[in-house]
């Protein structure tokens, strides 16, 4: 179980950090490089990015 969970988070970690990839993000606001921080962050990165969108 714990191996299938890790493998879901990881799974999704790595298709956040190729989306904020593709959209020149780079590092976190807090300047982390993506592969560093937890799922959590990635995923504010991920609504932050999306609400930039949303205002352009």
């Amino acid at each position: 179980m714990v191996s299938r969970l890790s493998e879901v988070v990881e799974n999704r970690k790595a298709k956040l950090i190729e989306v904020l990839i593709n959209h020149n993000v780079f590092k976190t606001t807090d300047q982390r490089h993506l592969y560093d921080v937890p799922l959590n962050i990635l995923e504010s990165e991920y609504k932050l990015l999306r609400k930039k969108e949303e205002k352009a």
